[in-house]
């Protein structure tokens, strides 16, 4: 009996995860603490030296310059020859545009961004757009850290100097209502509580690095994190309203289950005009006349071919009575297109004299209730125990930190304990992001949990350096992002050594920079600026206006309202709608972040298939014709030569070698012109070199 007393034993702690107590002795819960003088590269040389590991020498110029606007910008850099200092060229990056719509995008995967709802109804977000331009705004405008997270959480609670600022906040809030919802399910209370738990997931491992989902039906298993505390911060999402946005050409959101809608105006907007209002109420019930009309016709129409056999194999009595059946069913058709034609041409008619509408936007608000919520038992809605005050979790004690107030649901202040300087957590989670992006590996490899079972930090000194300077320099992402790339541990080159190799494999003392394989927006865009087609500049139309989805087709029936074949633009990936279950072919293959989750840290693979899409795919064949094209059609190029220097500048950033120019010449010879470049253009989109940072 011993043996399963121990187990019993050992599996109830477990159970049970570590006390309050213990939890505020983990290494990730403890005040960052700054060694004085110090700085990246000496505590980087401090390891290389602790495990005898020589550092590799700098990398050329033409690789940094390359590194460096792929990190910064995602984007190549230009053939021209350019001598900018390197700290001058960083911060020409910094400000560029391009910043923010390639380190926006980092962000959207922790966002779990997406341009559609996925699950039971697919339905369009139509304006989530505003969300994604937002975060690439701020990314650009290099809003502090803290400031940012806290208009996500409730930037509607926030002050606001003006209009424009306060309906930023208010877009920013979708980031509590882009998460896939159960549109069908029938259970109002289960619904709103898997939106709550969806909202905390995102919230917890976003922002704090740790699984608090997990204690929805029971203490964490192994994090310090009872349930309680759970359903203290339940309380406060349960207390704010998600809100969809106006869906198109007058369709509302509250068409389908559980769903609210929000205009985004100068007054917080939350209300339409009344003949706005009058407007929509006539639109939405002639729009569902219309389709129910639809309906109905097809469900004949799916009785005709049955009808028409039952014709042909039927004789005497029976055929004329089959006969008479589907002339009544084909009468019956042709009354309901006369009907569908006139609902149809009225609601053309509505549309076209629609009155002004305000800017709609997805958010969140608090609801006119606010209330604590009570714990669910094994996380069943039907059985209920205490309630649970509004509040935050008890292993990061902030006696500072203001509580919930009883006149509002406590998401501001959630959002303001979330950014506290004496959170643990929230620094050094984003300075661990910034870092893996910039070298491949994160100094926790556990970007998205800090907690038990997450990675110990390889560098903690370093970790919490770059912590307590992110706070100390204002929250400032640039200014953490150019000490970083600014010092000699970023810059070394990534040439392999035998010592190296033998003792560090993966890299984990940063011995040498890392290659890393490029995202597929990154290729995507990369492709394009090769070609001459990529659109450099943002749309000015949101994707509904752009891609033509099927018109309400997602309203009622189950089918994808834009397939992979009508995603088709010039623009950067980042604008390329994020349709749930519907992405572009490209995206899954080259390891897009699932958008049903928050993502902090990309898979990695190099399998066959992405080889073949490269070799295969109609779209990149296209792309390589217009590379040929453009460099066949450059009049300043006078032969093969100059056009194969100029080819590998764009897609490499260098000349080629004698041994590559001697092989790309004499290729260039067994063919037509167009087709034999065409050909040596795929070769070098697909090859490896194109498709790694170095």
């Amino acid at each position: 009996m011993l043996v399963p007393i121990l187990a019993l034993a050992v599996t109830s702690a477990m159970a049970a995860g570590l006390s309050l107590e213990e939890g505020r002795k983990l290494w990730s819960l403890q005040p960052p603490q700054i060694v004085p003088g110090a700085s990246i590269d000496s505590l980087v040389d401090a390891k290389l030296a602790e495990k005898k590991l020589k550092p590799n020498a700098p990398a050329s110029r033409a690789a940094l310059v390359r590194r460096l606007h792929l990190d910064l910008t995602g984007l190549p850099p230009k053939e021209v020859s350019d001598k900018t200092d390197l700290s001058d060229l960083v911060d020409a990056l910094l400000s560029s545009a391009q910043f923010g719509e390639r380190w926006g995008r980092h962000w959207l995967d922790v966002a779990r961004y997406a341009d559609s709802n996925g699950r039971d109804r697919n339905v369009m977000n139509y304006h989530a757009w505003r969300y994604r331009d937002y975060v690439i705004a701020s990314l650009n405008a290099d809003k502090p850290y803290d400031v940012f997270i806290q208009e996500q959480i409730a930037g509607d609670l926030m002050p606001a100097k003006d209009t424009a600022q306060r309906d930023e906040r208010l877009t920013a809030t979708a980031f509590l209502a882009l998460g896939a919802k159960a549109f069908e399910e029938l259970k109002q209370d289960l619904f709103h509580m898997d939106v709550v738990d969806e909202q905390i997931e995102v919230i917890s491992r976003g922002v704090l690095g740790l699984s608090v989902a997990c204690a929805r039906c029971h203490d964490h298993k192994f994090d310090p994190i009872p349930t309680a505390d759970y359903y203290a911060i339940a309380g406060i999402l349960r207390s704010t309203q998600p809100l969809y946005g106006h869906g198109p050409r007058g369709i509302k959101a509250t068409m389908f289950h559980h769903t609210e809608f929000h205009a985004l105006g100068g007054d917080a907007g939350q209300k339409l005009a009344p003949a706005a209002l009058a407007y929509f109420t006539k639109l939405d019930a002639d729009m569902l006349a219309m389709h129910t009309a639809r309906s109905d016709r097809y469900r004949i129409q799916k009785r005709l071919p049955e009808a028409k056999r039952a014709v042909e194999s039927a004789s005497g009595a029976a055929k004329a009575k089959a006969e008479a059946d589907l002339k009544a069913m084909e009468a019956e058709i042709a009354e309901w297109n006369v009907k569908i034609k006139k609902l149809e041409d009225d609601v053309e008619a509505l549309k076209d004299a629609a009155p002004p509408q305000p800017a709609w936007t997805m958010g969140a608000r608090d609801r006119e209730a606010i209330a604590d919520c009570r714990i669910h038992i094994r996380g069943e809605t039907t059985s209920l125990g205490d309630s649970v005050p509004r509040g935050f979790l008890q292993v990061i004690s902030i006696p500072s930190a203001n509580q919930p107030s009883k006149s509002q649901s406590g998401r501001l202040e959630l959002a303001q304990w979330l950014t506290h300087r004496d959170n643990p957590l929230t620094a050094r989670v984003m300075v661990n992001r910034v870092w893996q992006k910039l070298f491949g590996r994160a100094l926790v490899t556990t970007p998205d949990d800090f907690g038990v079972n997450g990675a110990k930090p390889s560098h903690p000194e370093l970790l919490d350096y770059l912590a307590v300077r992110f706070m100390q320099q204002g929250w400032s992402v640039k200014k953490l992002i150019r000490e970083i790339v600014l010092s000699q541990a970023y810059q070394r080159s990534t040439d392999q050594s035998p010592g190296g190799l033998e003792s560090d494999p993966d890299n984990v003392w940063l011995w040498r920079m890392a290659p890393r394989p490029v995202e597929v927006e990154m290729l995507r865009d990369s492709i394009l600026a090769l070609s001459g087609q990529l659109d450099p500049y943002p749309p000015q139309k949101p994707f509904l206006d752009r891609f033509h989805p099927q018109k309400d087709a997602e309203l009622f029936t189950f089918k994808p309202f834009l397939t992979v074949e009508a995603i088709v633009d010039h623009h950067r990936s980042v604008y390329l709608p994020v349709v749930r279950g519907t992405l572009p072919e490209m995206f899954p293959l080259f390891n897009f972040a699932p958008p049903e989750r928050p993502v902090a840290q990309r898979e990695e693979s190099l399998v066959p298939a992405q080889s073949l899409f490269l070799m295969n795919n109609a779209w990149v064949l296209e792309q390589a014709r217009h590379t040929a094209t453009r460099l066949l059609s450059d009049t300043t190029l006078t032969d093969d030569a100059q056009r194969l220097r100029r080819l590998y500048e764009r897609a490499f950033f260098r000349a080629p070698t004698p041994a590559e120019q001697a092989r790309a010449l004499a290729y260039l010879q067994t063919g037509g012109p167009e087709t034999a470049w065409t050909s040596l253009c795929q070769t070098i989109i697909g090859s490896a070199e194109f498709r790694v940072v170095r």
